[in-house]
């Protein structure tokens, strides 16, 4: 008895999850906000630190979704949430793995020389310290500008170039930023430990 119930509970969520594969796959704008706050809602469980990737990475499991669903790689061994749960979760991996590798090659290029004198060496790493979490804080665009400008050396105009865009438009959204990592200094030096 308690078996054909659950037959019963089984292929009624089947069912549903099939109703809800076909919209989503027609373009369904309420199929795609379901499985949009599936997404969301593990990317913020298991974003670790990963705030400003966060539309990144639901994006791609977006896009992962809707692939395999058309491929349909989805066999309907556990329901369609777990299955969206899951491509979600090994995205953030994948993210994250990503990421500490962004960061280590980073943290390398911002080491500093050890001198003979230990306080020194004590300011200059929390100096680091303090940059590097501002540049976590900044935004994924004021993360690539700087690297062009600090890492690779490029002019405003060669920045221009390669992005397509006014020259004028590089040096406001770097004064933008400058801006912006100013304030969180400000916030960061005033209130230790808030970040």
């Amino acid at each position: 008895m308690l078996w054909c119930h659950l037959e019963i509970i089984l292929s009624t969520s089947h069912k549903e999850d099939q109703r809800i594969v076909e919209a989503f796959l027609s373009g369904s704008e309420k199929e795609c906000r379901i499985i949009n706050q599936w997404v969301s809602r593990v990317v913020q469980l298991n974003s670790w630190g990963l705030n400003a990737y966060s539309d990144d990475i639901t994006q791609d499991v977006m896009i992962k979704i809707y692939n395999n669903l058309k491929d349909t790689k989805f066999r309907y061994d556990s329901s369609l949430n777990t299955y969206v749960s899951r491509i979600t979760k090994f995205t953030c991996i994948d993210y994250l793995r990503k990421y500490l590798s962004k960061e280590q090659k980073e943290v390398e290029l911002l080491d500093i020389p050890s001198n003979d004198d230990p306080e020194s060496d004590l300011e200059q790493r929390q100096e680091k310290k303090i940059l590097w979490r501002i540049y976590r804080l900044m935004s994924s665009d004021c993360r690539d500008l700087w690297k062009l400008i600090f890492w690779e050396n490029l002019s405003y105009l060669q920045i221009a170039q390669q992005l397509s865009i006014h020259e004028g438009t590089v040096k406001s959204r770097f004064a933008r930023c400058k801006e912006k990592a100013v304030g969180f200094r400000k916030k960061l030096t005033e209130k230790r430990g808030l970040f």
